[in-house]
């Protein structure tokens, strides 16, 4: 039986292990297509072989050790020789697990400084599987930040301001806003400076400014898709539209309206989009604020199917969202209430197909609170932002985080499963360890815009020029720059 066991002299130090240890680079790296030699013949390689040592021993783990002196931060050498072997994609992301992500374990671990005079608007981490990098909108800059938190560049749209944001890869981001046309697109190569030069626009209405936006993850569908949700320049006209994220084309129009005289609620465009590639649908929804109240439209649209009927339309008057999100992991959506602040879930097992649905809502809250500021047409949700990440609900209000996690009762008690709430971080107060000394955070303004991926929150604050990074990962790094 053939060995598989390959011999290197990196520098000068020889290095033994598997071909099966080689492959877990990719079949992209030049280390997988190293065969097995003897002892006495071993493949050469002019190369760093400290550095090699905490590369192989990472590929033998999965992780970096924790011992290593290159961890913490992880060096730009270290770095610099991931990417040489193709492995620096694997390394970023072993950094931020989302295996290891739990909200009752985050804790702060980085703040970001941002250049500038201008706090942060929007902040958006990409999909899994890929690292979990930061972006983060502030005016009409976006800056990204690589999984090892290292600033990795900047670049200036031509939005004055930035409110929509989408991180579709490391090196690919997202820009919109509500009162400037087009997406535009800013890419982050590692061997170029950051551009903003291509713009996506709604077909036959280049002039459309976009009012929400959402991507699917490269492993859910052949090509990655972006639904953008578009309103005209004279706000009697929307539409979402799908483009291809690979040939940069629109590829379907999904729920036209258009604005026929006064009634506006009937045509209410999607200020809210977001997409559940295990069901392959696509949740759109916005509101409207009018003399009578705040009117709320919910639509699941089957991207494959029907481009002008959704399979589950709603529409609601009492207790409107304030915000919305659907959650894969739990089959459900679930809203704050504009007018109570409470929360509510809705099963999508129980949704009907079709046309106008009945009031789908339960509150998971307090329902006789929610009943008397429904009643009493209060306010209490303005301002309130929800999103869901794995298996959990995160509530922001103000700013302090809440957590809401599906618990199951033992069967004695009926083995029903109910949805019980917490709060993320264990005081008012927290320390990061910065460039130049110690930053000391003792209030916790407004939560403007967050963003969820590996084990780690990231939040921008009303007033901070700066991105809050919170982790939960067992050795959770800070790097700041």
């Amino acid at each position: 039986m053939a060995s598989s066991v390959v011999t290197l002299n990196v520098g000068g130090e020889v290095f033994q292990t598997t071909a099966a240890t080689l492959s877990r680079a990719g079949a992209s790296s030049p280390l997988a297509s190293l065969a097995p030699t003897p002892a006495s013949a071993p493949h050469f390689l002019d190369r760093d072989p400290r550095l090699f040592a905490t590369l192989l021993s990472f590929l033998r783990r999965g992780r970096l050790a924790p011992t290593s002196p290159d961890l913490d931060p992880p060096s730009p050498a270290l770095l610099a020789e991931a990417r040489h072997f193709g492995v620096e994609g694997a390394l970023l992301a072993s950094l931020s697990p989302a295996s290891a992500f739990s909200p009752l374990a985050l804790r702060p671990s980085a703040l970001l400084p941002l250049a500038g005079r201008v706090p942060p608007s929007a902040v958006a981490v990409p999909p899994s599987p890929h690292p979990a990098s930061v972006f983060a909108a502030h005016g009409g800059v976006v800056t990204r930040f690589d999984a090892a938190l290292a600033s990795r560049g900047s670049v200036l749209t031509p939005l004055p301001a930035v409110d929509s944001l989408v991180a579709v890869s490391p090196t690919l981001a997202l820009a919109g806003a509500r009162d400037f046309a087009g997406v535009h697109l800013c890419r982050y190569p590692d061997d170029a400076p950051a551009t903003a030069r291509e713009v996506l626009s709604w077909p036959g209405s280049p002039s459309a400014t976009v009012l929400s936006m959402a991507a699917t993850s490269a492993t859910e569908v052949s090509s990655p898709w972006l639904f953008t949700s578009f309103e005209s320049a004279r706000r009697n006209s929307s539409a979402v539209v799908t483009f291809d994220m690979n040939s940069l084309s629109p590829v379907a129009e999904i729920g036209r309206k258009e604005v026929y005289g006064a009634d506006v609620e009937a045509a209410i465009p999607a200020s809210r989009l977001s997409w559940l590639g295990r069901h392959n649908l696509l949740l759109a929804a916005g509101s409207h604020s009018g003399p009578a109240g705040v009117v709320g439209d919910i639509c699941l649209w089957d991207v494959r199917a029907s481009a002008t009927v959704p399979v589950w339309e709603l529409r609601e008057k009492e207790d409107c969202f304030a915000d919305i999100a659907a959650s894969e992991a739990l089959s459900s959506l679930f809203k704050v209430g504009a007018a109570s602040g409470e929360v509510f879930m809705a099963d999508l097992r129980m949704l009907g197909g079709g046309g106008i649905s009945i009031e789908p809502w339960v509150c998971i809250g307090d329902g006789q609170r929610a009943a008397a500021a429904a009643s009493a047409g209060r306010k209490e949700g303005n301002g309130c932002r929800i999103e869901c990440y794995l298996n959990w609900v995160f509530v922001a209000r103000g700013g302090e985080v809440e957590v809401w996690t599906q618990v199951e009762l033992a069967q004695e008690a009926g083995g029903k499963k109910l949805m019980r709430r917490n709060w993320v971080g264990n005081g008012p107060s927290f320390v990061i360890a910065g460039g130049s000394g110690h930053e000391s955070v003792k209030e916790k303004t407004k939560i403007v815009s967050w963003a969820f991926g590996g084990s780690r929150m990231a939040l921008a604050r009303d007033d901070k020029r700066s991105i809050e990074v919170w982790d939960s990962a067992p050795a959770a790094i800070s790097f700041n720059p």
